[in-house]
């Protein structure tokens, strides 16, 4: 029987509606092996809607069909028999925005690092780098809003995929036919995957953890693992991939943490007994000794108010050597900047760890020394994000250490002023130095969408005073007066997050 005639015998809206809750009490079957199948008669996306809409084995004969327009079947099911009620019973409680973050990032990740590699073209990875950058900032901002979110698995796909499918379209031209075979399977799957919510009414289809954990099971290896396992290990191939180089140095976890209270007090100062210590030796040479002893005795030291005029001008000092090093660590990985936009990169330092922590690592707070952290999560000196960030960097480092997490947040910002602020500047050498800077911090701050933000006359009431904030703090760098950051510590500062 074809499909037409077995849609035309469906018998109305009763036959469709159990059809159509039979369907939705079948898992996602694994369609890797017959979308892999040169013989396979269905063209990718044609077998995957049917599967997810009508169920692998429930009409054997679509089999015998040679191209059946998936589309046209779904909308001949609806006219005979109209979308019929959902049955609520099979209905799952949808994901925390939590899982839903941690589910998404991992599938997304998976993918990408996977279809990256298949090329060479470090402008195409910079696109999807800035899909998965962009991807995590979704789930970031996810968890800070308060608003109620029914299906935030499926919103988190969906903003995704629309940036995801038309960079994978393009590689899909220029691979080779077995491995673009694949790649428009995944496309295919993933647009099934986009239209499902348009039919989740008529067919009980949701965007669900399986149904995600199925459409990267196309493209990776068997063998590969669960591609919804979240982890915040670090990964030096995503570094490799991306054109961050090799991981920076370990971080040395600072003895203050946990301390309740600190372990010496003097003279109105919060300091570890050997915060003027000798420095240990630091096995990794990128760290000079000199630069190794500063980020001790910085990792030793809680600041109070007291010792504002001693420990103001180190922070700074190692300000400025992290801008440097960062600076010659990314020329050597073939990542230069431009020596007329060096002095904008060092004053964007500066500001930005002004901007975010007052030039802070670590707060006395509930009775113990603990990094300072906003409340979704970003931390540290920089307030790096470690759920944007993960892989990337040594998470324990940018709680504990604050010359990691000032070397990672330095990398970052020079990652955003370069491949981005720089090179979607029309003409790079006329820019504004000024107008690069708050394009650049904005980008830090909110994720790549909010290179321009500052310029929009009808922008958010928070995101403005971020903005202008940060400028204020980025001008009195610019003047020499860095050393003003004085003023905050122990205020209500407005402060961000990467």
């Amino acid at each position: 029987m074809s499909v037409r005639a077995a849609v035309a015998n469906a018998g109305g809206r009763t036959a469709v509606a159990a059809g159509a809750r039979a369907v939705a009490a079948k898992p996602l079957p694994d369609l890797q092996p017959a979308l892999r199948r040169r013989a396979s008669p269905l063209p990718a996306f044609a077998a995957l809607l049917l599967a997810l809409l009508l169920g692998a084995t429930a009409m054997p004969g679509l089999a015998r069909e040679a191209t059946p327009d998936a589309w046209r079947i779904v909308g001949e099911i609806l006219r005979q028999g109209g979308p019929p009620a959902p049955d609520r019973r099979r209905q799952r409680a949808a994901e925390s925005k939590v899982e839903a973050a941690e589910m998404w990032d991992a599938v997304l990740t998976r993918i990408i690092k996977h279809v990256a590699a298949e090329s060479e073209d470090a402008a195409r990875r910079q696109r999807f780098l800035l899909v998965l950058l962009s991807g995590r900032h979704d789930g970031v901002a996810l968890l800070a809003s308060e608003a109620p979110v029914p299906e935030p698995l499926r919103a988190l796909f969906l903003s995704s995929w629309e940036r995801l499918a038309p960079e994978l379209r393009h590689l899909a031209k220029d691979l080779d036919r077995q491995a673009a075979r694949s790649l428009r399977a995944l496309i295919d799957a993933g647009d099934a995957l986009q239209a499902a919510p348009a039919l989740g009414e008529a067919f009980g289809l949701r965007v669900t953890p399986q149904a995600l954990r199925e459409l990267a099971r196309l493209i990776l290896p068997a063998g590969a693992g669960d591609p919804l396992a979240y982890d915040l290990a670090l990964d030096p191939d995503l570094r490799l991939l991306f054109g961050f180089g090799a991981p920076l140095p370990p971080a040395r976890r600072s003895p203050l943490l946990g301390a309740s209270p600190p372990a010496a007090r003097a003279g109105g100062h919060w300091l570890m007994a050997t915060a003027h210590a000798a420095p240990v030796a630091v096995a990794a040479p990128a760290i000079d000794a000199e630069t190794a002893a500063l980020v001790q005795r910085l990792n030793n030291w809680l600041p109070t108010r007291s010792d504002l005029a001693e420990y103001l001008p180190a922070m700074r000092t190692l300000l400025q050597r992290t801008a440097d090093a960062t600076l010659q660590q990314r020329e050597t990985a073939g990542r230069a900047i431009e020596p007329p936009f060096h002095g904008l990169y060092h004053h964007l330092v500066l500001a930005t760890a002004w901007q975010e922590s007052c030039w802070r690592q670590f707060v006395f707070r509930q009775g113990k020394v603990q990094p300072i952290q906003s409340g979704i999560g970003a931390v540290g000196l920089m307030q790096v994000y470690p759920r944007v960030w993960r892989g990337f960097y040594d998470v324990a480092g940018l709680h504990g250490d604050v010359g990691y997490n000032g070397r990672a947040g330095a990398e970052i910002l020079h990652h955003y002023l370069r491949d981005y602020a720089l090179a979607r500047a029309e003409q790079p050498d006329a820019a504004d130095v000024d107008d690069l800077a708050r394009g650049t911090y904005a980008v830090y701050n909110g994720g790549p969408g909010h290179l321009t933000r500052f310029r929009q006359p009808k922008q958010r009431a928070d995101l403005r005073q971020i903005d202008e904030s940060f400028f204020q703090k980025y001008l009195a760098v610019k003047e020499g007066k860095e050393l003003e950051v004085g003023k905050c510590l122990g205020g209500a500062d407005r402060r961000g997050g990467k």
